[in-house]
Order: C-alpha cells, then sequence, then structure tokens
C-alpha cells in the first residue's frame, strides 16, 4: 500500500503553501500566511493595509534525508491609530509556530 506526502502537513497552522522546488538537494517550501490582516504590537490595532512584504528563510528537520527550508513571505503593515506611534509594523506569528528572529 502506497502513501502520499502531502506538503500542506509539513507547514505550520495558519499557513499555506504556495510552491515546493528543490534546490541542490535541499526542499525548498514556500508559505505565506494564510489571515490577510495582522495586530499592531504596540496597539493591538489590526491591520489589513500592506506596506511591503520580505522572505523569511527558516531550516528545518530534515526529509527523508534532504534538508528542508521553509521560506516565508512576511508582510508590514501600516498602523492607522491615531494615537499609535508605530507606524510600520512586521507581522507576528505564533511563538510556538515562528518566534520573532528565529532561524
Amino acid at each position: 500500500m502506497g502513501h502520499s506526502l502531502r506538503s500542506s502537513t509539513l507547514v505550520p497552522r495558519g499557513f499555506v503553501v504556495y510552491n515546493t522546488a528543490i534546490d541542490d538537494g535541499v526542499m525548498l517550501i514556500a508559505i505565506r500566511p494564510a489571515s490577510t490582516a495582522s495586530l499592531c504590537p504596540v496597539c493591538g490595532t489590526s491591520s489589513e493595509r500592506i506596506h511591503s512584504r520580505y522572505q523569511r528563510r527558516l531550516a528545518d528537520l530534515p526529509l527523508v534525508g534532504k534538508p528542508v527550508r521553509l521560506v516565508i513571505d512576511a508582510r508590514r503593515f501600516h498602523c492607522d491609530a491615531v494615537l499609535c506611534g508605530r507606524r510600520i509594523f512586521t507581522e507576528r506569528f505564533d511563538g510556538d509556530v515562528l518566534a520573532p528572529s528565529s532561524r
């Protein structure tokens, strides 16, 4: 009996797989957040207005003897709260899934 492996079972909850590839023996899994909004870390206001995007690359445990890298499309948002001192912020992910500055 054959087993199939879906790439969606390899990624943390709250993320969507949009591409997979093998490059120089490294399995790359490109993911993005499933949510459309993020909360400002200073005032807690929800924002959907994206300022920019950048990629975070994280190492994961090997799969079938091949190194795995998660490529995450992270976003920066505008905080539109009048009294908030933060104008632009980077979205935060659940600490159990992806801590700030994790590799």
